[in-house]
């Protein structure tokens, strides 16, 4: 029905031998059509619910696609077939022809259309005078689409005009300013003042204009200078500006951010056009949290601001882009529900908390928090875990070490995987006596020698040089190395699920065979999925992983089954003539 008002509501009463007529059964129809109009509008809002997407066909034809949207009267409106539609056959082209502004807007709104001729028996009792005995035995919902360059009066139609408030700049020649502030700020608090600028001219636009603040502070003045230049941006036709204010610390006031008119200067291709502006924006400086202050807001106006605007608004199908050749428009691109106007359902509402909810688990997972208190929420610790392997290699001198000749040795695999590890150097001088630092601490005999280790994090290993400081007899040194990584480990309470892999460090020589074993926590399903990365050799299902011919560092992921999320890896040293000496090879 296309009354736009729900009240008052009156529905029949009914006894026997009363007469019905006409008026009776509308009057049952509109009292039934507006109590669901009404619990659409203050449960769903108005937008659109699925589909009615816009889709360019090609340079002058567009199409609309099925959906279902609610109006800003609460009615439905369906459309129930794709509908493939010429621009210049839609209501409303001929308003564009001649606009600058290089885009139209296609709405959508409710309609009815009559159908179904009948003769009327009572004549044309009823009807307008001078029209046949004739009438429509049946009223089809329907839709109209049309294209107007006009915005909605109200922003959006949508959850942001309950928070936010949008204020036009200047909108003219297909330049586009608006400002955008919260409608509530808390006393005190910092908050963003926004500028929206789009622009269809080709040339270049620079504009700027004062903004004069009351009750409100930018860098400790009361003054914004406005300034932006198109050309200083990649040209994309859309832009935003953000500038950071400060509320004062006294609540219950308003907040105004006002353009000075004579200061509001526009430029294309730096010629000034001429421009003039005189908006201004309301914020309302609050004691109390905003969000809760929307919430009263709403519930306390949101039946009076219904009764105010009982005006029929179209929703915003698309913002449609064009280009003038010669006399006719081509469709440049399509941007669909500019103004965000949609419409939450239950089933789309519980997926996207199901989703937030998952993100929220996982950040709760990664929070560390203080360790030494007992209680049943989840609590992390780091703890240093140190691994540590060692060996020795010779360095030749030939026959005469000179001073100051330097030697070095060949690639050392040092077996605690990729990374940064801390290499320390002691030089043998006896059978059972090695120094490490500076061997000028102790008196010593030769060889005075000075050591360094060079590490490559890339492939796990280093090597070791050494220069003489004074000419030796010796013909070779012993250097000792110790390569130590410090490792946090995670010590998590036992909800948290985690799989480990024994042993924690693999070393084997080539075409060595080691059964791996996975150890689990608060994991039931013992299932895993074994791989090893870049070539590294192969593993077998039941962890049995045997090296490749080729000596390196490899990777071995475990990876639950159950929880695909939840995985573990070691790094495998293969090195060129080295037995394991570990039970579980071939």
């Amino acid at each position: 029905m296309k009354n736009s008002t729900f009240f008052p509501f009156e529905k029949n009463k009914y006894f026997y031998g009363k007469l019905l007529s006409v008026d009776d059964f509308n009057l049952e129809q509109k009292y039934i059509s507006d109590k669901r109009r009404m619990s659409n509008l203050f449960l769903y809002g108005a937008g659109i619910v699925a589909g009615m997407q816009v889709v360019h066909v090609d340079d002058t034809t567009i199409s609309v696609e099925m959906g279902f949207a609610l109006d800003s009267l609460g009615r439905e409106i369906v459309i129930e077939a794709p509908v493939i539609r010429n621009l210049s056959s839609v209501d409303g082209f001929k308003t564009i022809e001649g606009a600058e502004s290089g885009y139209t807007y296609l709405c959508v709104e409710y309609d009815e259309v009559e159908q179904d001729k009948v003769y009327n028996i009572a004549g044309n009792i009823g009807l307008a005078q001078g029209t046949d005995a004739v009438a429509y035995n049946k009223v089809r919902e329907s839709y109209h689409l049309y294209l107007t360059n006009l915005e909605p009066q109200r922003e959006c139609l949508s959850q942001e005009e309950l928070y936010l408030e949008y204020t036009t700049v200047y909108f003219q020649s297909g330049i586009h300013i608006k400002q955008v502030v919260p409608k509530y700020i808390q006393a005190g608090e910092k908050f963003e003042i926004k500028l929206l600028v789009e622009t269809t001219q080709i040339d270049y636009l620079s504009f700027s204009y004062q903004l004069a603040l009351t009750c409100l502070n930018f860098q400790k003045t009361q003054l914004i200078d406005v300034v932006f230049d198109e050309m200083l941006h990649e040209k994309t036709g859309s832009y935003m500006i953000t500038y950071e204010a400060e509320a004062v610390s006294a609540s219950g006031i308003d907040g105004v951010a006002a353009v000075v008119p004579e200061s509001f200067k526009v430029f294309l291709g730096r010629k000034p056009i001429d421009a003039w502006s005189e908006a201004k924006s309301t914020v309302h400086i609050i004691k109390n949290n905003p969000k809760d202050e929307v919430l009263n807001q709403y519930y306390r106006e949101a039946m009076e601001n219904q009764l105010k605007n009982s005006s029929n608004e179209p929703l915003y199908l698309a913002k449609i882009y064009l280009m003038k050749a010669g006399d006719s428009y081509m469709i440049d691109h399509i941007l669909n529900v500019p103004f965000q106007q949609y419409v939450m359902n239950h089933v789309l509402g519980s997926a996207l908390n199901q989703m937030l909810q998952k993100d929220f688990d996982k950040l709760s997972d990664c929070k560390q928090t203080a360790s030494g208190e007992s209680s049943q929420k989840e609590k992390r610790e780091d703890r240093e875990k140190v691994l540590v392997t060692e060996g020795s290699c010779k360095l030749k001198l030939g026959i005469e070490g000179q001073k100051g000749k330097r030697f070095f040795s060949k690639e050392i695999i040092h077996g605690l995987g990729l990374g940064r590890v801390t290499i320390v150097l002691g030089l043998e001088t006896g059978e059972k006596e090695i120094i490490y630092g500076e061997r000028d601490v102790f008196e010593a005999d030769e060889p005075d020698v000075l050591l360094a280790a060079k590490l490559n994090q890339d492939k796990g290993s280093f090597i070791i040089g050494a220069k003489l400081v004074s000419t030796t007899t010796l013909t070779e040194i012993k250097v000792h190395w110790t390569a130590v990584l410090h490792q946090k480990e995670e010590t998590v309470q036992v909800f948290e699920k985690k799989i480990f892999i024994k042993p924690s460090v693999l070393e084997l020589g080539m075409r060595e065979s080691y059964y791996l074993e996975a150890a689990f926590q608060n994991i039931e399903d013992k299932a895993v999925k074994w791989k090893v990365i870049n070539n590294g050799g192969t593993i077998e299902s039941n962890g049995m992983y045997t090296a490749p011919n080729v000596p390196g560092v490899y990777e071995i992921i475990a990876e639950s089954i159950a929880y695909p999320e939840v995985k573990a890896s070691i790094f495998a040293v293969v090195r060129e003539g080295f037995h394991s000496d570990r039970n579980g090879g071939d």
